[in-house]
């Protein structure tokens, strides 16, 4: 996972950046500036009794983008244990959350 300031530069024909996919959960935010897209991220749902699969893996759940969708989410249960899941927030430089800002430069 990243753990610092990261930027990329893609193509303009990457279908991946013409979505504004990152891989993360993300959540659109106002920023006031039509140029430039901004999108948090909103964490993953975590096993809170922090069990493993029988491979060793960890228990991950991407959580939902909608707000009422994700609160429904953190009342369920693991798959694995059955423990409740907790939702582990993003968090960057400074403990603030960690942004995706989407760009089109002319001169890239």
């Amino acid at each position: 996972w990243t753990d610092s300031y990261v930027k990329f530069i893609y193509c303009a024909d990457d279908k991946n950046a013409q979505r504004h996919q990152s891989g993360w959960a993300m959540r659109n935010t106002n920023n006031h500036n039509c140029h430039i897209l901004k999108k948090s991220c909103l964490g993953v749902m975590v096993c809170t009794n922090d069990c493993s699969l029988p491979d060793g893996k960890k228990i991950y759940q991407r959580p939902a983008i909608c707000d009422k969708a994700r609160q429904k989410q953190q009342k369920k249960c693991c798959p694995h244990c059955g423990a409740a899941l907790s939702l582990l927030p993003c968090r960057g430089h400074g403990g603030y959350p960690v942004t995706n800002f989407w760009r089109h430069e002319e001169k890239c």
